[in-house]
């Protein structure tokens, strides 16, 4: 059996296990007998014993539908900027950029990719190029080998042998 009880000494909600005959507080240290605990919440299953302390220190859970929501309206552009600029390995920084930009139009060009990783845009078509993750399918108009694939279907980002 687990309990949510109040701290004797901070006051500050805990849970504790009622298997145990002493409890410390994990904020201030204070060591108690749970005989003299005052329990306020009892539950033989420690989640949900979690959940009420969460509700007894202010948490209010995510509404689920509306992050679900959040991410269903998430502009794919902006999602693919977002993800190079927090992506620190070079090979899924290159499929990123060519996945993406081919994903919200389609076609682009050495402007487009300026864009997002600035006057060093030459030298990233050059390494996407070299990777066949993207082909100049007319002079300056580039296209990723991703078009109308499924992002299941995309390589790893290991290292190729």
């Amino acid at each position: 059996m687990y309990g949510l009880a109040e701290c004797a000494l901070c006051r500050r909600p805990r849970i504790i296990d009622g298997s145990n005959k002493e409890s410390s507080c994990p904020f201030c240290g204070y060591t108690e007998n749970q005989r003299k605990m005052r329990v306020v919440f009892a539950s033989e299953d420690q989640a949900t014993v979690r959940r009420a302390l969460g509700l007894a220190m202010g948490y209010i859970p995510p509404d689920e539908k509306a992050k679900k929501r959040r991410i269903e309206e998430t502009d794919p552009y902006s999602t693919m900027v977002f993800k190079f600029e927090h992506t620190s390995d070079l090979e899924e920084k290159l499929e990123i950029l060519a996945k993406g930009l081919t994903e919200c139009k389609g076609t682009f060009t050495e402007d487009d990719v300026e864009e997002i990783v600035g006057k060093n845009a030459g030298r990233y078509i050059g390494a996407m190029m070299e990777r066949c993750l993207i082909a100049e399918v007319r002079p300056g108009i580039y296209k990723g080998r991703f078009a109308g694939r499924s992002s299941s279907s995309l390589p790893s980002s290991a290292p190729r042998g």
